[in-house]
């Protein structure tokens, strides 16, 4: 089968907070694990199902030491939704399309804390 990825994908089991993009009402943050990333997209598996087409938006913070910590957010495209496993935790695989993402920095482990975090935005054109 021939290659059609547009950027090199990396292997990374990172944690992931995935919040659904909707104007109807606040969802919980579903949580999972990536398995492999690009520019353009990731893939990450999760005990909650997905639709294909859904907009979502996504925290992934890798594991640092020390006082910075780096993350990447943004928002992204549910394009493939796949059972990986009969189990109940992460059964369920998700490819998703990025649309925007942002890098940022900030002196705290958590997301929300900093109010203002260095950042480098990029938006993807379709």
């Amino acid at each position: 089968m021939e290659e059609r990825r547009a950027a090199r994908r990396y292997k990374l089991a990172l944690q992931i907070e995935i919040r659904l993009d909707s104007d109807l009402r606040e969802f919980e943050p579903i949580f999972g694990r990536t398995r492999d990333i690009s520019t353009h997209g990731f893939y990450f598996r999760s005990a909650q199902a997905l639709s294909v087409g859904m907009k979502i938006r996504f925290s992934i913070m890798p594991p640092w030491e020390g006082g910075t910590h780096a993350f990447i957010s943004g928002r992204a495209r549910v394009a493939r939704v796949e059972e990986v496993s009969e189990s109940s935790v992460d059964h369920v695989g998700v490819g998703a399309v990025i649309e925007a993402y942002e890098f940022g920095q900030t002196e705290s482990p958590g997301l929300r804390e900093n109010k203002d975090p260095k950042r480098v935005v990029k938006e993807h054109a379709e």
